[in-house]
C-alpha cells in the first residue's frame, strides 16, 4: 500500500456551477444515508439522486416544514410537501419547494398486487424565487396509511422519477432528471392542497416548456 505523505496539505476543490445551483435551490448534499425500511415515518423528507448531462450521479436531500393531504372517498390521495427557507447562497431571497402527489391508483390489502417498482402517483417538483422557478415533472409509487391516534397520514414515497420540465423566467436549473424517494407525516387540509394544486398550474402556465431531450449517458 502507497504511504501518504507526511503532514499533506489539505486540498480544496473549486465548487462545481452545478453544485452552487443546487445549494441556491435548498438541496443538501447527502453525506451518508441510512436505510430505515420500514420503520414508520417521523419526518417529511425528500431524497434525490440527480444526474447530470454526462450521467455523474450526486445525491441531495430536501426536509418539508409542512405536509397537507386530502383523500377521496375512492382512496385516492393528494398529497403536499411544501418547504419556506432562506437561500444558501443569498438569504435575502426567499426559496419555496414544493412537492406535489396525486394518485390516480390505490392498492387495496388482499385485493390489489402492488410493489415498490410500480408508479401509482403523478409528481410534480417545484422551485420557486419569484418570479422565477423550475417545475419537474414525472411519476412514483406512494404508499401510506392513516395514523389513528393522530389523524396525520404516514407513508412513503418509491420508485419516482422526475425531469426538468417548464422554467419561470431565467431561473437556475438545479438538476435536469433525478430519482427521488422519501418519507412523509402530513395533516388533513383539503384548502392548502388545492391551493397548491392551482398555484403551481397558474405559475407555470405561461412560462418556457422545456422539451425531452436525451437520456444522460
Amino acid at each position: 500500500m502507497p504511504q501518504q505523505p507526511r503532514n499533506p496539505r489539505p486540498l480544496r476543490r473549486r465548487p462545481e456551477a452545478g453544485s452552487l445551483i443546487r445549494a441556491a435551490a435548498g438541496l443538501i448534499p447527502v453525506v451518508l444515508v441510512l436505510s430505515a425500511g420500514c420503520q414508520t415515518p417521523r419526518t417529511t423528507r425528500l431524497d434525490l439522486t440527480t444526474l447530470d448531462e454526462q450521467g455523474r450521479e450526486s445525491r441531495h436531500f430536501t426536509e418539508f416544514s409542512r405536509a397537507w393531504f386530502q383523500q377521496a372517498d375512492n382512496g385516492i390521495v393528494e398529497l403536499v410537501l411544501r418547504s419556506d427557507s432562506p437561500s444558501r447562497v443569498d438569504p435575502t431571497q426567499t426559496i419555496t419547494q414544493i412537492a406535489y402527489f396525486k394518485g390516480f391508483w390505490h392498492p387495496r390489502p388482499g385485493v390489489t398486487y402492488a410493489d415498490s417498482t410500480q408508479v401509482n402517483a403523478r409528481a410534480q417538483y417545484a422551485v420557486l424565487t419569484p418570479p422565477t422557478g423550475v417545475r419537474y415533472d414525472g411519476g412514483a409509487f406512494v404508499s401510506y396509511r392513516m395514523d389513528k391516534s393522530t389523524g396525520r397520514l404516514v407513508g412513503w414515497i418509491e420508485s419516482g422519477n422526475i425531469k426538468l420540465r417548464y422554467r419561470m423566467g431565467d431561473a437556475a436549473e438545479p438538476f435536469r432528471v433525478a430519482t427521488i424517494r422519501g418519507t412523509f407525516v402530513a395533516e388533513s387540509n383539503p384548502a392548502q392542497v388545492v391551493n397548491t394544486r392551482q398555484m403551481l398550474q397558474t405559475h407555470f402556465a405561461t412560462s418556457r416548456e422545456i422539451p425531452p431531450g436525451p437520456e444522460p449517458r
